[in-house]
């Protein structure tokens, strides 16, 4: 009798095998020339994908400028505060996603661009996943969802495994300190335990903090607490009172107040609009 086996030795196995991977929403833009509900320098939790197919506009960041044209495929960091500039109308496709797991990548800590010409049919893999959103019901169905979206940042995550030794991925002290912030947006967040964490003074703290993250903490706080309130506002129908406290917020009216500074508009409304930005 003879046994036939076979096992999976890539280093990478076990962190792709545990790889969280949450898809939020996914779209056509045709003709685009403005993003009305992008407020400038925002840095959301999720990630976006970009594949213009015609026009062009340009993601200007804290430090760097990027051209989104056709010939290239984006991805657009997590939590990154960045604006919109348009050039020529563009029409393009676009995916949201989460993955806490992702944030601890240097690479996805940055814009990335990868040429089109070495990647197979993006369009047609888009188009699929449109098809396979609309009519998923099933278990099954959900499965084959998450399977296109790993095709389509499947690129990205070689390119940026290939570039980490072959360890397993360590979490540097900002990505441990952005993961607590994360966990505790319901509650009051000390800068002087955010120093703790990292063994750092409170000036080093906040002058790498912002070095890094383009905010300075207190900032990159709120606007962590608004991105969560603008997830919740769009995937839940929870009351707005009760997304304020799950956002660190006591008073409703208070956490109206900050919502509409940096949305520019309520979360009444910014619900109604029915999208994501």
């Amino acid at each position: 009798m003879k046994t036939v086996f076979a096992k999976i030795y890539s280093p990478w196995h076990s962190f792709i095998g545990g790889l969280d991977l949450e898809m939020i929403n996914i779209g056509f833009g045709e003709e685009v020339v403005t993003w009305p509900t992008h407020k400038p320098f925002t840095g959301d939790n999720y990630f976006r994908l970009y594949l213009p197919v015609k026009g062009a506009f340009r993601l200007n960041y804290m430090q760097e400028s990027v051209v989104v044209e056709p010939g290239f495929f984006h991805l657009v960091p997590a939590q990154t505060p960045f604006t919109y500039e348009s050039i020529t109308p563009s029409s393009h496709f676009w995916l949201h996603f989460l993955s806490r797991q992702l944030r601890t990548l240097p690479a996805f800590q940055s814009h990335q661009k990868l040429s089109g010409k070495n990647l197979p049919n993006l369009q047609t893999t888009f188009r699929k996943l449109f098809r396979e959103i609309r009519s998923a019901r099933t278990i099954s169905d959900d499965i084959r969802v998450r399977n296109a979206i790993f095709e389509l940042i499947s690129p990205f995550l070689e390119s940026a495994l290939q570039e980490l030794p072959l360890a397993a991925p360590e979490k540097g002290s900002f990505s441990e300190v952005l993961e607590y912030i994360d966990r505790n947006l319901n509650t009051e967040i000390s800068v002087a335990d955010l120093c703790a964490m990292t063994q750092l003074s409170r000036a080093d703290f906040s002058s790498l903090f912002r070095r890094s993250c383009g905010l300075p903490p207190k900032q990159y706080i709120s606007r962590r607490r608004i991105s969560r309130a603008k997830y919740l506002l769009w995937r839940t129908k929870i009351s707005v009172k009760e997304i304020a406290e799950q956002c660190g917020y006591e008073n409703k009216y208070f956490f109206y107040r900050i919502f509409k500074k940096y949305t520019g508009v309520t979360p009444s409304q910014y619900r109604r609009n029915g999208n994501v930005d």
